[in-house]
């Protein structure tokens, strides 16, 4: 049987190129829904509680409370014997600003409390057992759209794929890359590969997502086909791979998918609006959405996503392969793992600092100077851009 016939036939099937150490299909999707439980519940309440109407509350009452605060603070301060009559415009200005900031604090809490609670007592004041039925309902929604749209994700994820670009290995790119995946898998006890595919881009970068790994064509190029780059680098991704980081990706987006479609749209329109009063009208609409993403579901996401990442760089290390992901990290000063969507980038893509990462993949009693061998030279200070590109 021919290359291209065997991989038609492996993609049917959602049990096809998982890892083989969970025990069906099911069981390794139920592992990476709740490999990420912080962001699960971030993603979860961001999407299906009212933090965003109690964050836009908050931010009014926030306004309403200083202005309130600082007239009613000034008329105090001024009331008080002996100061007041003394020093009448200093105890203004003292009594308005304390008064404001009180305001603020206060404004913010009762009216984010407000938002968060409101639409619920509405309900309770009639029926408390149709709110709690309702808050359940929510909770089962989010639930039932994370595994909906993970089974989505990996089922649909080979013709994605090939949208995208991505494409088969040839033979000969198949004779260098498969015996190195075998060999990583095999030192890291991993049972099962994933399918192995090529992007042509020139981004220097790979990633894995549920049942694929993808390497770009721009890696290759980058390192020279270097075998112990390409192990480091096929390590790390087979980590993510074998401990179904993609998957917990996949369902957090799907827990989230009301605000991941949101602030997905508004992200296209921001970026392809020129008018700059349409952009103020936007932005003035969308804001207590991005606040979400960005000061609540970001920050809870970024703790796992950075354990998830030293996780992959010390399977590249079990491998054999600590200078190889060294060489790589050093070179690159980014992340790997690119293929991430607007959301991902947005709100689930923060990795550790690449020194941090270089510093933990250090071997003990061996020396690791400055500047990085394996770095990327640095233009000296003041070195015009456009006269290092014709050189």
């Amino acid at each position: 049987m021919d290359i291209v016939s065997a991989d038609r036939m492996a993609e049917i099937g959602l049990g096809t190129y998982r890892p083989r150490r969970f025990g069906s299909a099911l069981g390794w999707i139920m592992a990476g829904a709740m490999r990420t439980p912080r962001g699960a519940v971030a993603a979860l309440v961001g999407a299906w509680s009212n933090l965003p109407i109690a964050i836009a509350l908050g931010a009014s009452g926030a306004v309403g409370g200083a202005i309130a605060g600082a007239i009613g603070g000034s008329r105090e301060a001024t009331d008080i014997p002996l100061f007041g009559d003394i020093i009448p415009t200093g105890m203004l200005q003292v009594g308005g600003i304390l008064g404001a900031l009180l305001g603020v604090a206060g404004g913010a809490a009762f009216g984010f409390y407000k938002g968060l609670t409101w639409p619920w007592t509405l309900v309770a004041h009639d029926s408390p057992r149709q709110a709690l039925s309702i808050a359940i309902g929510q909770v089962f929604a989010g639930v039932f759209l994370g595994i909906v749209y993970t089974l989505v994700t990996i089922a649909f994820e080979p013709l994605t794929l090939r949208v995208g670009g991505a494409r088969r290995l040839s033979r000969r790119e198949a004779k260098l890359i498969m015996p190195i995946v075998r060999e990583c898998a095999d030192r890291m006890g991993i049972d099962g590969l994933p399918r192995v595919l090529i992007d042509d881009e020139r981004d220097v970068n790979a990633y894995a997502l549920t049942r694929h790994l993808v390497i770009n064509h721009g890696l290759l190029d980058e390192f020279n086909y270097d075998r112990e780059v390409l192990a480091g680098v096929i390590s790390h991704e087979l980590t993510h791979w074998n401990n179904a980081d993609p998957v917990a990706a996949a369902f957090v987006r799907g827990m989230a998918l009301p605000l991941y479609l949101f602030y997905s749209v508004t992200c296209w329109l921001v970026d392809h609006i020129r008018q700059p009063l349409a952009r103020i009208a936007l932005w003035a609409f969308t804001w207590p959405a991005a606040v979400t993403v960005r000061f609540f579901i970001m920050p809870i996401q970024a703790a796992e996503l950075r354990e998830a990442e030293y996780r992959s760089d010390r399977g590249a290390v079990l491998a054999g392969h600590r200078d190889g992901i060294r060489r790589a990290l050093a070179r690159m000063r980014r992340t790997l793992d690119g293929g991430r969507s607007g959301w991902d980038i947005s709100a689930c893509a923060t990795h550790p600092p690449y020194e941090l990462r270089l510093e933990a993949l250090e071997e003990s009693g061996k020396s690791y100077p400055l500047p990085d061998p394996d770095a990327p030279a640095v233009p000296p200070m003041g070195t015009p851009r456009s006269s290092l590109e014709k050189d």
